[in-house]
């Protein structure tokens, strides 16, 4: 273990109580005021449907800190806060609006949104050559140098947490971007914890999880036989044999295993040539608003890494997608109680 830098122990997941459930959500601090990002996809823009909070500025004080306060009702421990690389808007609005806002009792770590920051070739995925090991290390060096010692980052046994978008999709010479990553926090006095987005439908990479501390789903989206479906129990079920696929992998390999859960999916605000259908927050006819929050819930508790007992939640507040649980002025809290209800720990 390398050393800790400012701030130790402080969240490391493996000393709370063994009941304890942790909980992450993917939180994205890229809205503006002045409509940024709301107008590159929203769908509700026009209704008034959307946030409680309106369309809000990221970076505004209030907001961040109503965010924090429904995080910790909703039960969530950790903000994975989409990263799109050194002085973007998504940097500055972390480093100058939220750090200085939190608290105790919630912490934050990095999504690095890799396919936006280093490109996606259709074909050959997130290809690593000469210069995408160059962009990845300096990109590493920066969150060890404005990020890492902040006492309210997350770690897992002391290393702090990055998870990384669409690792699945890495291809070319991944395994020097990810040694050259490790090697630049090294330097700076930290071993990081990389948690890859690998689990996906299909067959698993044993050699690119191997190179991962931890694995995980964003969103399982995909199949398209589930297009159109009215009961998606069999969507949840199938999500399981994956899950399980790669757990048992990523258990011979050493690596841990976090289950990533949703609320729906409905990205249809994209327009054009969308190909994504619409997951719906409704397991099967008759059930309640938040019955596939709850199957994806029951299902991510079937899939506990043992030690680790971590899951990741698709998202807070990704309106784009339709996979927010942030409270709109349509459903109110429902997503945020039926999320705390699940992980409910004693105590909590």
């Amino acid at each position: 273990m390398a050393l800790l830098g400012l701030a130790g122990l402080t969240a490391s997941v493996r000393s709370e109580e063994p009941a304890s459930i942790h909980v992450s959500a993917y939180y994205y601090p890229w809205y503006g005021s002045d409509g940024r990002h709301w107008r590159e996809g929203y769908d509700g823009i026009d209704r008034d449907d959307g946030p409680e909070l309106g369309l809000y500025d990221s970076g505004s004080a209030e907001v961040i800190r109503q965010h924090l306060g429904w995080s910790r009702e909703f039960g969530i421990d950790n903000w994975i806060v989409s990263w799109w690389g050194t002085d973007s808007p998504e940097d500055e609005t972390l480093r100058e609006s939220i750090l200085p806002e939190l608290t105790d009792e919630t912490t934050f770590c990095l999504l690095y949104e890799t396919q936006g920051i280093l490109g996606l070739d259709p074909d050959r995925g997130i290809e690593f050559g000469d210069k995408e090991i160059g962009q990845f290390a300096r990109d590493f060096r920066h969150f060890a140098r404005n990020y890492f010692s902040h006492p309210n980052y997350y770690r897992i046994e002391g290393r702090p947490v990055v998870y990384l978008y669409l690792s699945r999709t890495f291809s070319g010479d991944y395994h020097q971007a990810l040694a050259r990553a490790r090697a630049v926090c090294e330097a700076q006095g930290f071993s990081v914890y990389l948690v890859g987005d690998e689990v996906f439908w299909g067959t698993p990479d044993r050699e690119r999880i191997a190179a991962l501390d931890a694995v995980t789903s964003y969103n399982m989206h995909g199949p398209p036989q589930f297009s159109g479906a009215s009961d998606w129990t069999d969507f949840v079920e199938e999500s399981g044999v994956i899950f399980s696929r790669y757990r048992a992998i990523a258990e011979a390999e050493g690596v841990d295993f976090v289950p990533g859960i949703l609320p729906g999916f409905d990205a249809r605000g994209l327009g054009g040539d969308n190909p994504h259908y619409v997951i719906p927050r409704v397991l099967k006819p008759g059930a309640d608003s938040v019955s596939f929050l709850k199957a994806q819930g029951e299902l991510a508790k079937d899939h506990l890494d043992p030690e680790l007992r971590a899951v990741a939640v698709t998202s807070f507040n990704e309106w784009h997608e339709g996979t927010q649980i942030e409270p709109s002025r349509k459903a109110g809290k429902a997503a945020g109680a039926a999320l705390k209800r699940i992980f409910k720990r004693a105590g909590k």
